[in-house]
């Protein structure tokens, strides 16, 4: 058997096997961090971190934001817009190690989500999610949310309205 036959055969199985975790493995963690910046004109402005030592708001953006920039609105979005090109949304999630180690993540994975879904989750909650088949760096549906690492299923009920809405 040649060689080209060979690699022929093992590199599609290999990047066939990150759409197969992507597509049927369920992504699971903690969220660690929250994290939204603005960028304007290919500068980058950390708007605010929320993580386990508290809550980071840039001063130009105190008053705005008010008591709860953990929660943006869409009206607070809206705003946010008029002064930056585009706004991102961050999560860090620490994956739980899983029995299925074969394509799955471990440790910290910082993420790029919706409007919705940073606002649905806390620091602290223990999610089932999915990524993008086109970008694994983005979480675009839950399918859990839990407070406890214990309660965590692969499906459950998530009060996270229209999770893909950038609005």
């Amino acid at each position: 058997m040649k060689r080209r036959s060979v690699l022929a055969g093992v590199v599609p199985f290999l990047q066939g096997g990150r759409w197969l975790d992507q597509l049927l493995l369920v992504n699971q963690g903690e969220i660690v961090q929250k994290r939204f910046v603005g960028i304007a004109e290919g500068e980058t402005t950390e708007i605010a971190v929320i993580d386990d030592d508290g809550t980071t708001v840039s001063s130009e953006h105190e008053e705005q934001l008010g008591q709860s920039p953990a929660e943006i609105s869409p009206e607070v979005a809206t705003s946010l817009r008029e002064t930056y090109d585009s706004i991102r949304f961050h999560v860090t999630v620490n994956h739980h190690t899983g029995s299925l180690k074969v394509f799955s993540r471990t440790g910290l994975v910082e993420y790029r989500t919706s409007r919705a879904l940073y606002s649905g989750t806390a620091v602290g909650d223990h999610i089932s999610f999915q990524t993008s088949l086109l970008n694994s760096d983005t979480i675009i549906s839950l399918s859990c949310l839990a407070e406890e690492k214990e309660s965590l299923q692969r499906r459950c009920r998530v009060g996270v309205e229209d999770p893909t809405a950038e609005r």
